[in-house]
């Protein structure tokens, strides 16, 4: 998990330094792609634990 972290932030590291829109543009679709397989793994894990919704809207802070 925290290597995933680390990666989302060194995309925006990279995304905040790219000098053309097309690095810009690839850049933002890699890091959209990293959330939502992160979005999947936390579904994972709240199956794992067996959590309401009311219970994952905390988590996520809904």
């Amino acid at each position: 998990m925290t290597a995933r972290v680390d990666q989302i932030w060194d995309l925006r590291r990279r995304m905040a330094a790219a000098q053309t829109p097309r690095d810009k543009e690839m850049l933002q679709r890699q890091i959209a792609a990293t959330n939502q397989s992160r979005r999947v793994g936390n579904r994972l894990v709240y199956e794992l634990y067996e959590l309401t919704e009311e219970e994952i809207g905390i988590v996520e802070g809904r």
